[in-house]
């Protein structure tokens, strides 16, 4: 560590580079994209469409693991498409296109009349869970919770025992990571260290760990064409997968490089030792990797937006690039809270789509408790509370692994509709819901209430015990996903943070 550092002395720093925006790349033709891997947008922050895998084989061992994602019908923000030789971006008018079926206008239609926990015969010898045993939810409690959900970050179980690189999911034979993925990591050992799970030395500890991260990232292999990265790497050796194949012209995924510069920014706030790694690597310091500059010119054009995928990925970049768009966030905060309005089991919210993953990243990564933002989060959490309430069924919307497909829980739709659930190449889902795990913990965290309480016990109940992290979550009928994920625990390990230090 006191090596890298040294040498990074050496190397000084360099400004930014302006240059024209890369072409938008063409989606892969072999995977169906799921949340371990590539799961958000490429150079767009629309709905992303996902392919279908090849063959059965490849789907045997992609779906569980992970899936790649690619250009659909209806994502995650504003379209940004720069044809070649063009200068600047121009994101579309609309948030998201509309799903290509109808979904079910009102959730009451959706979900399953409620049916005995279907996991109770395989789990009922099982010790009663840790939050079901509190008798009242304090430090101690979310210390514990904290180290179930860092389980999940030991060599060998969620992270490579020789290259340190983090494992998407445990669910499937395949090992790999997005940018996205890597972040997550990056913010699960700064939130370890801060709540006192691991040390700083050993091997093990987090100046090792971040060595091999950094190490990674100055050496990964990228696209020989764009000297852009590859969607997802392989966490056994840290080539690029499927390198051979179609990706001469990809560029980018956007929002994966958002999120990796929201958590390469919490790291530098809690240990500036890492500054001058981090800005080398941002700012492309060494003239022959990825130049990120390349693109803030096209992000700029997301103060017309109103999507909060776009106020998450825009902040991660206005962590480096403040003065060109520091002020974007703010405006996409002032859209959203400009936008009409719908109403949900008497709980009002903007007609913008709106799931938690980006909501609760934002207040938990940003370190963001801007009121608009916290009024947004309490609305949101309040309609999913009022939704059980009316239904008898535990909510807890977010996006990851459904029923044979990566899905997205939308609280708003893409297309204004309450309730809806879109898998990832737009389509309705119909499958169960699922109740996600991050999003409970994360409910209990911010307003420690009886609802968030009880949709945690549910899922302890449904879910096996902890040992190695926390399972994804739960479907309306009981069913366990047979998954634990890096970003489920590294949210859970922010909801923890959250909740020990507010």
């Amino acid at each position: 560590m006191k090596q890298r550092l040294a040498n990074y002395r050496k190397i000084g720093s360099v400004l930014p580079v302006w240059s024209f925006l890369p072409p938008p790349p063409p989606p892969p033709p072999e995977f169906e994209h799921k949340k371990g891997l590539s799961r958000r947008t490429r150079w767009r922050l629309n709905k992303k469409a996902k392919c279908l895998i090849a063959s059965a084989a490849i789907a045997v061992v992609l779906i569980s693991s992970f899936a790649l994602l690619y250009k659909p019908s209806g994502s995650k923000g504003d379209v940004v498409t720069v044809p070649t030789g063009t200068t600047s971006a121009t994101p579309s008018t609309t948030t998201t296109p509309q799903p290509s079926a109808s979904p079910t206008p009102n959730i009451a239609g959706v979900i399953p009349s409620p049916t005995p926990n279907t996991q109770e015969a395989v789990y009922k010898h099982k010790p009663i869970g840790l939050i079901e045993s509190a008798k009242i939810i304090n430090s101690t409690i979310w210390r514990e919770v904290a180290a179930n959900a860092w389980a999940y970050f030991q060599p060998g179980v969620g992270v490579d025992n020789i290259t340190g690189l983090p494992y998407a999911s445990t669910g499937g034979l395949f090992k790999a990571f997005t940018d996205w993925d890597l972040g997550s990591y990056i913010e699960a050992i700064v939130d370890a260290q801060q709540i006192g799970l691991i040390n700083s030395t050993g091997a093990w500890g987090s100046d090792a760990r971040l060595d091999k991260v950094f190490t990674f990232l100055e050496t990964r292999p990228l696209n020989a064409t764009t000297d852009w990265p590859f969607w997802f790497y392989n966490s056994t050796d840290g080539q690029g997968f499927m390198t051979n194949t179609t990706y001469a012209s990809d560029g980018l995924d956007i929002t994966d490089t958002g999120a990796l510069f929201v958590a390469l920014n919490n790291l530098v706030t809690y240990n500036a030792s890492w500054k001058q790694p981090v800005d080398n690597f941002v700012y492309n310091v060494y003239n022959n990797r990825s130049n990120y500059a390349d693109l803030v010119t096209g992000l700029e054009a997301y103060e017309n937006s109103n999507s909060i995928y776009g106020y998450l990925i825009v902040s991660g970049f206005a962590c480096f690039w403040p003065q060109q768009l520091g002020n974007i966030p703010n405006q996409i905060m002032i859209n959203i809270d400009n936008s009409p309005t719908i109403t949900t089991f008497n709980v009002t919210l903007p007609d913008v789509p709106i799931t938690c993953e980006p909501l609760l990243l934002s207040i938990f990564e940003l370190k963001n408790n801007d009121t608009r933002l916290m009024s947004l989060m309490n609305q949101v959490y309040l309609a999913q509370e009022a939704c059980h309430n009316a239904t008898l069924q535990y909510v807890a919307y977010s996006e990851g692994s459904g029923e044979g497909s990566y899905i997205y829980e939308w609280v708003v739709g893409p297309n204004g509709t309450a309730w809806m659930i879109t898998t990832s190449s737009g389509r309705a889902y119909s499958g169960n819901p699922i109740i996600y795990n991050k999003v409970a913990f994360s409910f209990l965290a911010l307003y420690n209430s009886t609802y968030a309480r009880d949709t945690v016990i549910n899922l302890e109940q449904a879910l096996p015990t902890p040992t190695y992290g926390y399972y994804d979550g739960a479907d309306f009928r009981g069913k366990a996903l047979s998954e634990t994920t890096n970003i489920g625990n590294s949210m859970i390990l922010d909801a923890a943070l959250y909740a020990l230090t507010k």
